[in-house]
């Protein structure tokens, strides 16, 4: 018998954030255009600058008109994207705070680490969006950080066919829905270890 069984899920905050990637996308380039214009009219500034930014912008802008259906079917195209704007925007935001506009710098800045942030995640999304059946208990995934359970705080765990159902003893419900149908020996398989660590306890 396996040690411990990985479950593909669909989790719903992961779908928000993939479904979320075009408005994500198109509100970095729209920054982005703002300050490569700002650049140029405002302070007479460096063309190089000011044109690579707007090649930066224009890029972006292609990706959400015509990448709708990529960015879902390649996500390691949104992830290189993600980090082009995360870096852009640092660099405006250090910009800006060197040319004596702080408080648009830091909000560049602050932005920026959001940005990072989101890229971090999606990373780790491509890497497992998955529920984690171990002898030790049940690793659950989320947006921020992934919750550990020990089978001495899991009442109920429910493997079905394209669901599985956990819930908690402190009554913690959670209910995700398969990336693909398990097949007959593996429901079993999942099913017989999960009681096997229920009545261990």
């Amino acid at each position: 018998m396996q040690t411990q069984y990985s479950i593909p899920v669909v989790h719903p905050a992961f779908e928000l954030l993939k479904n979320s990637a075009r408005v994500l996308h198109f509100i970095a380039a729209s920054v982005i255009l703002i300050n490569a214009v700002h650049i140029l009219e405002v302070h007479d500034g460096n063309k190089l600058l000011f044109y690579t930014q707007v090649v930066i912008a224009a890029d972006i802008f292609l990706l959400v008109l015509f990448g709708g259906v990529l960015l879902i079917e390649a996500p390691r195209l949104n992830l290189i994207f993600r980090l082009m704007e995360a870096l852009t925007l640092m660099g405006i935001g250090i910009t800006l705070t060197g040319d004596g506009h702080t408080w648009f710098g830091i909000l560049h800045l602050v932005v920026a680490a959001a940005y990072l942030f989101l890229f971090k995640r999606e990373r780790r999304v491509l890497r497992s969006e998955a529920v984690d059946i171990r002898s030790t208990g049940i690793t659950i995934p989320d947006f921020v950080k992934d919750a550990e359970i020990g089978w001495n705080e899991v009442k109920t765990i429910i493997p079905k066919y394209h669901s599985i159902f956990i819930e908690t003893l402190r009554h913690k419900k959670m209910e995700f829905n398969l990336r693909r149908n398990l097949k007959i020996d593996e429901l079993e398989q999942i099913d017989d270890f999960c009681k096997k660590h229920l009545i261990s306890r």
